[in-house]
């Protein structure tokens, strides 16, 4: 099996085995066991620490990814590529945390609530800033090597193992929280660690640093590139966080309705998890891609991740859609409102899966400036549109805030690709599975409960399993899903044959 089709497939079924320990620590354990302002305390540090990493990386995630292919010699150590890497990290990570020891102050009275928790331990995500910073470079190292399953086990996997074991030990024989607190932050410092260890394991942890190479003109390519693609990097993961720090800034005793939010924003960001999984390992190619200008390689992944994309994404928001009254009974009654929450970000998802790869295309391509100013759009509309929309809707007005951002940006990435390059992710497939959708979905509306939360639950389930999968093989996409794979299996088999200088 070639690459995309083998590391995609590892790093979907990471994805859900993640997403079955999210829901055992976010539905069942964390809610419980800790108060509600403790809980989004743990989501709003959180929340900090990846956009302040993401701000601090400047961009350097993405291009590592891009210009890895100018370093590649196995034999200079990639001339001193991880090294280099590793001493900005350093640099950029110390500034982040100096701004953030700073500014405690002023996001204390941001955040205040009546528990004065942020004030209290919210020093606490200076180490997981610079946690954060490393891992984000360690991992976009790891994937321009091929080696995307590895970072998604450590985050998807060990992490959340790790969360289930801590939390189930605060059920067991509870602690202090500033215990519980320290133990984890230092959950995110292990994984880091583990990261690295994998990475030395494998005996590509060699810093290099007396091969070094970066001449000027690439060094100039390589900052501008960075400087683009910053927005990018920062409206890709603010989306959700963001909206989470402006819970916590906007409505009184924020903390509560941010642990709300968080359940829900989890519930829906589960119908991302293939587009994510896809796009681990094929960001990679289509900079190698890109760089030989195969636009039939590009065309041909782009429709094809669409419509696989679609096909799974539209199941699971299926399953969401028919099911979210049931998953919010399993939790104490203040969180039902955020049940609405689930079901339009499921559907923002739903929409940004369907394009499939058209971020990735963009920002590898030499076009990547639109990425830049697209994400900044897509950052000031979420922005603009959460400030109002909190205000007057509480934490459903957040989710809509981002289904807005995401259609808008999206929108015209997908119509930008398609006048600039001729690239266009839909077909007949396309159409086929919306059809199949919305039918299904009308039937679903009129099936009534039927039984217990557990029963109605699969019952619901397996009724949509046996319509829906049949009806995507009686529709015939089921050659173009395998096709996928087929095609993949021959497209990564080129790429890796073919020696990039």
């Amino acid at each position: 099996m070639g690459i995309i089709a083998r590391q995609a497939a590892l790093n979907t079924l990471l994805s859900y085995v993640g997403i079955g320990l999210g829901f055992v620590n976010v539905v069942l354990l964390y809610p419980k066991v800790l108060a509600a302002d403790e809980f989004g305390l743990t989501r709003l540090m959180v929340s900090i620490a990846t956009i302040a990493a993401q701000v601090a990386q400047l961009g350097a995630e993405n291009t590592v990814i891009r210009y890895y292919p100018y370093f590649r010699d196995p034999q200079r150590n990639d001339r001193g590529l991880l090294g280099m890497l590793l001493l900005f990290g350093t640099v950029v990570g110390l500034l982040a945390m100096l701004v953030i020891g700073v500014f405690h102050g002023l996001l204390s009275e941001i955040f205040s609530d009546r528990n004065a928790l942020y004030d209290r331990y919210g020093l606490l995500v200076l180490p997981l800033v610079l946690s954060e910073v490393y891992f984000i470079l360690l991992r976009s190292y790891s994937r321009s090597l091929r080696r995307t399953v590895q970072p998604g086990f450590i985050r998807e996997f060990v992490l959340r193992i790790l969360q289930t074991g801590l939390i189930l030990f605060q059920a067991w024989k509870p602690m202090p929280f500033t215990w519980f607190m320290a133990l984890y932050t230092c959950l995110f410092l292990s994984c880091t660690v583990a990261l690295a260890a994998d990475l030395f394991r494998a005996g590509y942890f060699k810093l290099g640093w007396a091969e070094r190479w970066l001449p000027s003109r690439l060094r100039r390519s390589m900052i501008t590139y960075s400087g683009f693609t910053l927005s990018a990097s920062i409206a890709g993961i603010v989306l959700g966080n963001m909206d989470q720090l402006m819970i916590g800034a906007l409505l009184s005793d924020g903390l509560r309705y941010v642990a709300h939010y968080a359940v829900g924003f989890y519930f829906g960001s589960v119908i991302a998890a293939p587009g994510r999984a896809l796009g681990q390992v094929a960001v990679p190619l289509l900079a190698d891609a890109w760089k030989r200008n195969d636009k039939r390689m590009i065309a041909d992944l782009y429709r094809r991740s669409a419509l696989v994309q679609t096909v799974i994404s539209g199941f699971l928001f299926l399953l969401l859609w028919a099911c979210v009254d049931d998953l919010f009974l399993l939790l104490p009654a203040e969180y039902a409102a955020a049940s609405e929450v689930a079901v339009v970000i499921g559907l923002a998802y739903l929409l940004t899966s369907a394009i499939g790869l058209s971020a990735g295309i963009i920002s590898m391509s030499r076009a990547y400036h639109l990425d830049a100013w697209s994400s900044l759009a897509m950052l000031l509309v979420n922005v603009v549109a959460n400030f109002f929309l909190i205000r007057n809707f509480g934490i459903s007005g957040a989710a809509w805030a981002t289904l807005m951002a995401l259609t808008v940006v999206n929108a015209y990435r997908t119509h930008f690709l398609r006048k600039k390059f001729g690239l266009w992710p839909f077909g007949m497939g396309t159409t086929k599975v919306a059809a199949l959708l919305i039918a299904i979905g009308c039937l679903m509306s009129l099936v009534p409960a039927m039984g217990g939360i557990w029963m109605d639950m699969i019952l619901r389930a397996v009724l949509i399993s046996v319509i829906f999968w049949p009806g995507v093989y009686f529709l015939g996409l089921v050659p173009d899903l395998l096709a996928m794979v087929k095609n993949n299996r021959s497209g990564a088999t080129s790429v890796s044959e073919k020696e990039v200088p």
